[in-house]
């Protein structure tokens, strides 16, 4: 009797943990959606920059910076500082 219960039990332990796996992927993929300003913002709502940009005063530093190109991909498009 109580062997023939282990595989119902087991079926349905594992059917409530694929749809909590489900209701978790979704709640993720929904919030991501919400963010579309993600660019701009962190997730704090505040504009953030990089420590090594900022000089001693906390200003961003006017020092030319080190810039990388591949070739192999395409250019990337100007940003507005």
């Amino acid at each position: 009797m109580l062997t023939s219960l282990f595989p119902l039990l087991y079926g349905f332990c594992c059917l409530v943990l694929l749809v909590q796996a489900f209701r978790l992927m979704a709640g993720q993929t929904g919030a991501a959606r919400g963010h579309q300003h993600s660019r701009t913002t962190d997730r704090t709502g505040l504009r953030t920059t990089h420590p090594e940009l900022l000089n001693a005063n906390g200003d961003l530093t006017d020092e030319p910076l080190l810039v990388v190109h591949f070739p192999d991909q395409d250019t990337p498009e100007a940003t507005a500082a």
